[in-house]
């Protein structure tokens, strides 16, 4: 019963519904002419008297003027810096403290993870690399004692002994 069964007055109703959609399609002409209607409304409205008043041109001098503030704000900034600014002693005494405290923490790290990772040696042919690394950390903590406020050393001596700790973990797998 699910099948859609052939009905014959169910084509003819189709045929005649074409039939009534295509004379639909017929042509007409309008009643009447519309335009004379909208041309009489359009000339009844009110008409401007005056002509527009031109546009003020005051965007071009404030442009100019922003240009220029732009432009010098550029150069003093861009100027040669003549002499750091020196900080305070208590200041220098506060960041040398704790770039220093920061070299002592890190190196006891590194040293407690190092010594977890030497319960086995590493092969000989990996010392000359962990020793050169040695070396590395131990001139820079030297440089350290010289400039304690170097961060730049700091982060050296963080890098140096990252790669010594991963030297020491791949040598172990080796």
């Amino acid at each position: 019963m699910s099948e859609r069964t052939h009905n014959p007055m169910h084509d003819s109703g189709d045929a005649a519904l074409r039939l009534a959609l295509r004379g639909l399609r017929q042509a007409r002409d309008p009643g009447s002419d519309l335009w004379p209607g909208i041309e009489a409304r359009i000339r009844a409205l009110p008409q401007a008297s005056t002509p527009l008043e031109p546009r003020r041109r005051w965007p071009w001098p404030v442009a100019i003027a922003a240009s220029m503030l732009l432009s010098a704000g550029l150069a003093w900034q861009m100027r040669p810096v003549d002499a750091p600014v020196a900080l305070p002693a208590a200041e220098t005494r506060i960041a040398t403290t704790l770039v220093q405290r920061e070299a002592s923490t890190l190196t006891v790290q590194y040293q407690a993870a190092l010594r977890e990772l030497e319960f086995q040696p590493a092969p000989a042919n990996w010392q000359p690399g962990l020793e050169v690394l040695d070396r590395s950390a131990a001139e820079i903590r030297s440089a350290l004692q010289q400039n304690p406020d170097s961060r730049l050393l700091l982060e050296r001596l963080r890098e140096t002994y990252t790669r010594r700790l991963a030297l020491s973990r791949r040598a172990l797998y080796a």
